[in-house]
């Protein structure tokens, strides 16, 4: 009888525990304030790895604390975010879209040099933006919401970001629906079949990057979530919409094109992909201008080539380049591109490694299973690794037996020592800190795999 009450308490202390820390990362903490905003990230993911734990062993509350994750993103609506100034360029975009200039057409400091009247489009809001020499990189459904934001807000920061979050709140709602009838229709691997929704629902690098600083891989996954379930129920246009949706929220899930080619077979592969394309090509149709697609791409090509943040397998082959080369060899904008075929040639040899027929009950794992391969591939070669990036491993690996995208969670807050005291500069450290936490993670899984394996034969 005395154990009920101590029950409550206990999770109601814990419950205010982590709005309160919500409320300060979301809230106050700034990214130049290094120290404090690890050590609060830091005890949010203590909390987030006992009630994980806890939950292997009671299994009765796993609908309150996926409530609590809804209340907590719910708390983060109002704020502005205080960990990333990307969102002053969607703001900055969306306004250019509602005034009826495309915002593929000129980079943001062409407005300075030719100003106009034009609402929204300021030097004070020129001054916040990170990198207004280059073209705008974000696709349609990315640019549809900053367009509405601009709308309903034209001049207001703080309507323009609750419209970007009332959204991204949407889609997380999605991924939280689909995260949790996945145990009724595929095999969940984890401590029970609940774990996915509850890791994910609490996650503090999902609470601040989605919902706090307001950035559209929550919309990426919502829409590859829903379309991976649509794929293995082998509903093929439905599946083809929500890729196509996927990709139109964020390019980086064309990777896994050659995966899901393999894994439907040559002729019904081609049937999704025809499918895909026809679906892109609608989304995608207001940029089909030559000019357009030139600036696009001419502004990634530079983003791979000269941006460098928190890399990993880039850095340690960068260190080695540099080392080997002549003094006057630039090997960071040569070594950029060449590791982007290395990551292409990777995924295709992932798509052929151990082939599973869709009709099997394995199926479904080994396809997941391959994207987090992919994803991780991707991400240990690439030239820039923001925090927010690790959304998509870790929520494809919540549906498999991989456990290190949850550590890397956990690890990536390490990055934000770049911002130390409201500098820019690498702490090489504490990056080899982030990433040797994730290679011992990833050295356990496979160890927990094989052990596995040999007590099933």
């Amino acid at each position: 009888m005395q154990r009920e009450p101590r029950l409550f308490f206990a999770r109601l202390a814990i419950c205010a525990c982590l709005v309160s820390l919500t409320v300060y990362l979301g809230y106050f903490v700034e990214r130049s304030r290094f120290i404090e905003l690890l050590t609060a990230y830091g005890v949010f993911f203590c909390i987030y790895a006992w009630l994980l734990l806890r939950q292997s062993k009671d299994l009765t509350d796993w609908r309150l604390l996926v409530g609590l994750g809804i209340v907590l993103r719910a708390i983060l609506l109002f704020s502005i975010p205080n960990l990333s100034d990307d969102f002053y360029r969607f703001l900055w975009d969306g306004r250019l879209t509602a005034q009826g200039i495309h915002p593929f057409a000129h980079p943001p400091v062409f407005f300075m040099e030719n100003p106009g009247h034009l609402v929204g489009i300021t030097p004070g809001l020129f001054q916040k933006l990170n990198s207004p020499e280059y073209h705008t990189v974000y696709p349609p459904v990315c640019q549809g919401v900053f367009w509405l934001s601009a709308k309903l807000f034209p001049d207001s920061i703080a309507g323009g970001v609750l419209v970007l979050k009332l959204f991204l709140f949407a889609c997380e709602i999605g991924t939280l629906a689909v995260l949790a009838n996945w145990k009724n229709n595929f095999p969940v691997t984890g401590s029970h079949e609940n774990f996915p929704v509850i890791a994910y629902a609490l996650n503090p690098l999902i609470l601040l990057e989605i919902m706090g600083n307001c950035h559209f891989e929550g919309a990426m996954l919502c829409f590859l979530l829903a379309g991976l379930a649509a794929l293995l129920r082998r509903r093929l246009v439905w599946a083809a919409l929500f890729w196509a949706l996927t990709v139109a929220s964020k390019l980086v899930p064309l990777l896994f094109l050659p995966i899901v080619w393999v894994y439907l077979g040559w002729r019904t592969g081609l049937r999704f992909l025809l499918m895909f394309s026809a679906c892109c090509t609608a989304l995608f149709l207001p940029l089909f201008d030559l000019e357009i697609l030139t600036n696009m791409a001419g502004s990634l090509n530079l983003y791979f080539r000269q941006f460098a943040f928190n890399a990993s397998g880039y850095y340690a082959l960068r260190g080695i380049g540099r080392a080997l080369a002549a003094p006057s060899a630039d090997v960071g904008r040569t070594l950029g591109p060449i590791l982007g075929l290395v990551v292409c040639a990777g995924v295709v040899a992932i798509a052929f490694f151990r082939k599973n027929k869709p009709a099997e009950v394995a199926g479904s794992r080994c396809l997941t299973e391959k994207f987090v391969l992919a994803s991780a591939l991707y991400l240990g070669l690439a030239t820039t690794v923001h925090p927010w990036y690790i959304v998509l491993p870790f929520g494809l690996g919540l549906l498999t037996r991989w456990n290190f995208p949850l550590v890397w969670t956990g690890a990536a807050m390490l990055s934000y020592s770049h911002y130390a005291g409201g500098g820019f500069q690498e702490n090489y450290g504490l990056i080899g800190l982030e990433y040797a936490l994730v290679s011992g993670a990833v050295a356990w899984d496979i160890w927990r795999h094989r052990v596995l394996k040999k007590k099933i034969v």
